[in-house]
C-alpha cells in the first residue's frame, strides 16, 4: 500500500468513527414513546408518567407515555417487544411481564426484552372496606376457612400479577376463595359490596385509605412500608410468596448500549428527584434502583419464583 493510499484509508476510518461517535453522542434526537402496559390512572400509569415528566428534562426531548392495556399487560408487552430497538420506543414494565409470559399469554419470555433500569418495588395489598368484619388478615383467613369458596377477592384480571399474588397467598394459607377479575373496577366493586376484598397495589387505593373508606389487612413485601404504618407483611404472618411487584424501564431486544446508558442515567436521576420521592412517600412505593445488569438479574430471579408458583397452582394455559 502506498503512503497516499494509506493516508486515504486512515482518513476514511477516522470519518466513520467520528460519524458513529457523533450519532451516539446525539441520542436522543427526537421524542421517545414510552409504552405503559396498563390503563390510565392505575399504579403503573401514575409512576410511569411522573418519571417520564422528570426524565425528559435530562434527555432534552419529550417522552410521550402511551397506554396500551389489555390481557394482563400482554398487549403492551407485545408492542414493546415488536418495536424497533432504536431507543425511540421503550416500555414501562411491571411484574406482569412474568405472569403474562408464564401463564402462556405471550409467545416469548422475559429474555425477549432488554432491561434499562429497575426503579420501583411495590407490595401487593389485600384490602377490605373499612366497615368489613375483619380487622386483620388472620381474621380474614380464619373466616375463609369456615366458608370455603364464599369470600371473593377482586384482581386486575385473570393471570395478572394481583391475581397470581392473591392465589399464591390463598395457597400458602390453605384457604379457598373466589378470584374475581375486575380490572379498573376493583375499588368501585369493593366499595359497592360486589367483592369482600381486593388484591391491589397501594397507589391505587391510597386516596380511599386516607379517606377512611378501606382497610389494608396485609402486604406482600419483605419489610413493612412506612406509608402503610402498622400493616403487617404476609411474611410476618407466615405466608411469604417470595415475589414482589416491580416497575422499570425496558426496551426491544437489541437496544444500543449507548442508548441504554443514556436512558438509565436519566431515569435514575428522575427517580431521585424531589417530586418523585414525594410521590413514592405518598403512595407506598419503594424506590429500588438497579442498573441494566441488576434489573435483568432481578427479573431472572423473580421469573423462577413465579414460574414455580404458577406450576404449583396449575393455572397456566394448556
Amino acid at each position: 500500500m502506498t503512503r497516499r493510499r494509506a493516508m486515504v484509508v486512515v482518513s476514511l476510518l477516522t470519518a466513520v468513527l467520528l460519524t458513529a461517535a457523533g450519532a451516539i453522542a446525539a441520542y436522543p434526537e427526537k421524542a421517545i414513546e414510552m409504552i405503559i402496559i396498563f390503563e390510565a390512572g392505575g399504579a403503573a400509569d401514575i409512576s410511569g408518567r411522573m418519571l417520564a415528566q422528570v426524565a425528559e428534562k435530562s434527555l432534552k426531548v419529550p417522552i410521550a407515555p402511551i397506554n396500551k392495556p389489555g390481557a394482563g399487560g400482554a398487549v403492551g408487552l407485545a408492542a414493546i417487544a415488536n418495536s424497533r430497538p432504536d431507543g425511540y420506543t421503550v416500555g414501562w414494565i411491571t411484574g406482569s411481564l412474568l405472569t403474562a409470559t408464564n401463564m402462556g399469554n405471550l409467545p416469548f419470555d422475559y429474555q425477549a426484552l432488554d432491561y434499562v433500569a429497575l426503579v420501583n418495588l411495590e407490595p401487593t395489598a389485600i384490602a377490605v372496606r373499612a366497615d368489613a368484619p375483619w380487622a386483620s388478615l388472620k381474621e380474614f383467613v380464619a373466616d375463609a376457612r369456615q366458608k370455603p369458596g364464599k369470600l371473593r377477592i377482586g384482581n386486575a384480571g385473570s393471570g395478572s400479577f394481583t391475581h397470581i399474588s392473591a392465589a399464591a397467598l390463598a395457597h400458602k394459607a390453605r384457604i379457598e376463595v373466589r378470584h374475581v377479575p375486575l380490572g379498573a373496577r376493583r375499588m368501585p366493586s369493593l366499595l359497592g359490596g360486589e367483592v369482600e376484598a381486593v388484591s391491589i397495589h397501594p397507589p391505587e387505593i391510597i386516596s380511599n385509605l386516607k379517606a377512611g373508606k378501606v382497610r389494608v389487612l396485609g402486604i406482600s413485601f419483605p419489610a413493612p412500608v412506612a406509608a402503610l404504618k402498622g400493616v403487617p407483611t404476609w411474611k410476618d404472618l407466615g405466608w411469604d410468596v417470595g415475589f414482589y411487584q416491580f416497575r422499570g424501564l425496558a426496551a426491544p431486544k437489541g437496544l444500543p448500549e449507548a442508548a441504554v446508558k443514556r436512558l438509565e442515567a436519566a431515569f435514575r436521576e428522575a427517580a431521585q428527584s424531589e417530586s418523585y420521592r414525594a410521590l413514592a412517600d405518598e403512595t407506598a412505593i419503594t424506590i429500588g434502583l438497579q442498573d441494566s445488569a441488576g434489573f435483568r438479574a432481578f427479573v431472572q430471579q423473580q421469573d423462577g419464583l413465579i414460574k414455580a408458583v404458577i406450576k404449583e397452582l396449575g393455572i397456566a394455559k394448556k
